[in-house]
This record gives structure tokens, sequence and C-alpha cells, in this order.
């Protein structure tokens, strides 16, 4: 099993360029940030988003990024050092219970796209409470329709072990647990966001085949155990085989890919 140290390297090396970039883009392409004041970015990973924001400022103001993982705070400390980025700074905090005082930053940018559905509310009202009035708040997260070529090779190979009527109704949750668009819409204006508006981008992950796809780090590190965990333990290996099987069946053992609708909210305080 993998350290949190290794884990959070893995994170900077595959996931954060070839995940949390692409949200970033999507920021960078559809939302004007200020340029002076104070920002804040909650689950800034390891930091290089917050870097470049804290560039952009150049000395007109600061940013401050949180994050729950030390290991990964640690990583985004050493790059912003090595940039000789003094506007920055980089703090452990609990992202439903932030230390800061109410409407205490010029815009406020969050990212849910790895966190479990049942916690992006909790995580928008406490970005909208330290907003300023008249602040832009932004989330970045997956929305639904996410993984769907997944979800139906996961249930062929359930149906294939005989075990798809025993688990279903968590499957199911799982498959619907994502939040359409809309929904997040309506969340973002019942905290009291307005001028709501949302961009959807469809993203594709391509893999070389199967085995790659399911030892990925995002897949590995991040959703799989999730994916598993309606699963007796017992029964994990065998489904992952029996995945794997489907996927080069259907393939002919060439490349796999999955897309996510990957989700920008942004709004006004």
């Amino acid at each position: 099993m993998s350290t949190e140290k290794e884990l959070a390297y893995r994170y900077d090396l595959f996931i954060a360029p070839d995940w949390r970039e692409r949200f970033d883009e999507i920021v960078n392409a559809n939302v004007k940030l200020p340029t002076d004041g104070r920002i804040l970015e909650v689950n800034c990973g390891t930091g290089a988003f917050a870097i470049d924001l804290a560039e952009q400022m150049h000395g007109n103001g600061d940013v401050i990024g949180v994050e729950t993982s030390e290991e990964l705070l640690e990583i985004a400390r050493a790059k912003a050092q090595i940039k000789k980025c003094e506007d920055v700074t980089f703090e452990s905090a609990n992202m439903f219970d932030l230390r800061f005082a109410d409407k205490d930053f010029d815009a406020v940018i969050g990212d849910a796209s790895l966190l479990r559905p049942a916690q992006i509310e909790s995580l928008l009202k406490e970005m909208i409470r330290v907003a300023e009035f008249d602040a832009p708040v932004i989330l970045k997260l997956i929305t639904y329709g996410s993984f769907d070529e997944f979800f139906s090779i996961y249930w062929e190979a359930l149906m294939n072990a005989g075990i798809v009527e025993a688990v279903w109704s968590e499957l199911e949750k799982l498959i619907q647990e994502k939040p359409s668009v809309e929904a997040i819409e309506k969340l973002a204006k019942k905290h009291n966001l307005k001028q709501v508006v949302s961009i959807t981008e469809k993203q594709v992950f391509e893999f070389e085949n199967a085995k790659a796809f399911l030892e990925s780090p995002i897949i590995k590190d991040i959703f799989l155990s999730r994916w598993l965990a309606i699963l007796p333990e017992n029964q994990r290996q065998e489904i992952c085989e029996n995945i794997i099987a489907i996927i080069d069946r259907d393939r002919y053992h060439n490349a796999f890919d999955v897309s996510i609708k990957a989700t920008v909210i942004k709004g006004v305080k």
C-alpha cells in the first residue's frame, strides 16, 4: 500500500497535470479573476494554479491556498519557493470550516472535482461565506454523465459474476450520485449566488489498454476504491479481472477511453 507521501508525489506527477489542469484551463478561458486583493483557493492540491494566480497579481495582492493533505502542501510550498513567489501562502485547513472571517476574500475558487457529491454543498456554503460582496465564487466539479463508459462495463462484469442484482441499488446510486449541471446551478442560487453561469466541457482520457486504465493514478488512487466499495472484499479482484477481460474483448486489446463532464460554476456573492 502506498504511503501518503507517495500518493502526494503520484498526484503531483500524474493527477495534477492530467486532471486538475483541465479544470483550471476552463476557469482561465471563461472567468475574469481580480489581479489585486485577496484570493482563496480551496483544495489547492500541489499549488500550481494558486502560484499562477499570485504571479498574475504582480505584487498587488496575495493568494492563499488551503488543503487537507500536509503532503500535498509540502510540495506546493516547495514549488512556490523554487519560483520565488512571495505572494502565495499554503496552509492546512478543514475545507468545511475555514478559519477565515466572513467576507474576507475578493475571489474564492474551490476544487470539488475529486470530492464525493455529498460534500459539495458544505464546501460551496463555506466558500460563499468567506467571499466579499460582489466577489466571484468559482466551483470546479464533475457532473452527471461522467465515466458512463466504465459503468456500462462494470454492470456487465457484475452480471457475468452473477451478483448484479445483489448490488444493483448501490450501483445505481454510484451512477446517479453525480449532480446534474441544473442541480448545481440551483444549489448555488439557493445559497444566494447571483449571476450564476455554468460551463461544461467533455474531457476524454485515453489509456493504452484495460490494465493501464485500472492502474492509472487517477483511477487507482481516487475512484476505484469508491466504485469497488459496493462489493464484498473477497470478490473485488475477480470483478477487476472481469472488467479487464470485457474491455480487452471489446477493444481487441487496444486503447480504452473514458469521458467526464468537467463543469465550472461561477457566480457573484
